[in-house]
């Protein structure tokens, strides 16, 4: 990869909800049809829209997130993501300024501000008029330090409605790049983490479908013009930061429908300190008898908790390896998974029951947001005193649990309730990790 010759935008808009992974997943497409390698990027904590943009691209998506990965870190992020590609397609997260504690902090803006990208803004535009020019004045004037490339009117009524809004913007120094028609297909379907995962939709026909729309409502040729005016000033993906190489230690990573969330940079980290990779599904797969180590990554544990209560195979093998000492990183569903078991639908299911506590599903947001974890006792992962960030979003509570070896607060210093243990072989809780923050720590995984 020529880091000189890299090119990218960011797509963001005034809230959520405005279609921002459509348009995303559109461009993409259309792109590719043109013969552009796409990489793919989510700003933000997100692990589901990721895997929309990595099917729209065909390749992997990555986090770029400025809690996790503050400064050179963040450009080291993008930098990895970039491999092998032409141009760079970033969704942004919730509002273009919406960050942490009502400050930009973390935001969409702030990412494309330090990596000095571009930024298309995508404006719902239903029963709207003349009030679009005044939104768009105010995302184009809040921060001086930020370029745009334009606006694509998103959800446009009628062709009447789209020379009202073109009319109405038309006095601001930001190009309309297209407009998208409201349409049902232009949508996705969602549920309580957020939108339903693509693995679980017959996605490639929505792509095309999108991708066409976008090639005849969009102006694409404009779009790459003004995206490539400027190279992005990247490093080279690694750095001092980089852990040691420390081949051959294998890695069992729990990978199916119910065990889907994982930071992609998380294990290029493992693999680029020498670590084999074993994916293995705890719905139907035995556990990898030569694995040294366990990543139980997040996801939906709860929508397959029947299946998963069944495999009393697994829950005997890992009882046994984890007593041995095996090494175990589990995370939110891979937490869950580790309890006495996850009751959910008023329906009781066991788990490994490896960890005390019941996963209680519940039917509002339990707990959202960044979290900075200090270590209160030494653990295989991360030495005592050592702080790592990662982020919580949950709709489960854990019935006599606890918080056991570690010190969670929020992004700004608040201290939080949650549920998690750390011992000497085990850090299991509902934080989902970034190795990004803390890259040594991908070392220790591996001794």
């Amino acid at each position: 990869m020529n880091l000189s010759k890299v090119r990218g935008f960011v797509i963001a808009a005034p809230w959520s909800g405005a279609g921002k992974t459509v348009v995303a997943c559109g461009l993409i497409r259309a792109f590719r049809r043109k013969g552009i390698t796409v990489a793919p990027f989510k700003v933000g904590p997100d692990y589901i829209d990721p895997a929309y943009l990595e099917r729209a691209a065909g390749r992997p998506c990555y986090n770029l997130d400025a809690w996790f990965c503050p400064g050179e870190a963040l450009r080291r992020s993008m930098s990895r993501g970039m491999r092998g590609a032409d141009l760079a397609v970033v969704e942004g997260v919730m509002g273009l300024f919406d960050g942490i504690g009502g400050t930009p902090r973390a935001s969409t803006a702030e990412v494309a501000r330090i990596l000095e990208l571009p930024v298309l803004i995508v404006l719902p535009a239903k029963s709207l008029s003349a009030t679009a020019a005044a939104l768009l004045k105010g995302l184009l004037e809040y921060d001086p330090e930020l370029t745009f490339l334009g606006v694509i009117l998103n959800g446009v009524g009628s062709a009447r409605h789209e020379r009202i809004l073109r009319r109405a913007v038309s006095g601001l120094d930001l190009p309309v790049l297209g407009a998208i028609p409201r349409e049902e297909i232009l949508a996705l379907p969602s549920r309580h983490l957020g939108l339903v995962q693509a693995e679980e939709m017959d996605l490639e026909e929505r792509l095309e479908q999108w991708g066409e729309t976008l090639i005849r409502r969009v102006d694409l040729d404009f779009v790459l013009y003004r995206a490539c005016e400027k190279p992005l000033a990247l490093p080279h993906p690694s750095s001092p930061l980089t852990p040691a190489v420390i081949p051959g230690k294998k890695v069992a990573v729990a990978r199916d429908r119910a065990f889907s969330f994982y930071y992609r940079e998380n294990l290029d980290l493992l693999e680029e300190a020498g670590a084999k990779i074993l994916f293995f599904s705890p719905l139907r797969d035995p556990f990898p008898e030569e694995a040294e180590a366990l990543y139980l990554g997040g996801g939906y544990p709860e929508l397959f908790a029947e299946e998963l209560s069944r495999r009393t195979d697994l829950r005997n093998t890992l009882l046994r390896r984890i007593k041995e000492g095996l090494p175990v990183l589990a995370e939110c569903g891979g937490f869950m998974f580790l309890l006495e078991g996850i009751e959910t639908g008023g329906t009781f299911y066991p788990m490994m029951g490896i960890l005390p506590g019941v996963a209680r599903m519940e039917r509002r947001l339990r707990s959202l947001g960044y979290r900075e974890v200090r270590f209160l006792r030494d653990s295989f992962l991360f030495p005592k005193g050592s702080l790592a960030r990662g982020h919580e979003f949950r709709y489960s509570m854990v019935l006599k649990g606890e918080l056991s070896g570690l010190e969670v607060r929020d992004a700004e210093g608040r201290t939080v309730e949650t549920f998690g243990v750390v011992r000497e072989n085990l850090v299991a809780s509902y934080i989902h990790f970034h190795f990004g923050f803390l890259p040594e720590v991908v070392a220790n995984f591996l001794v």
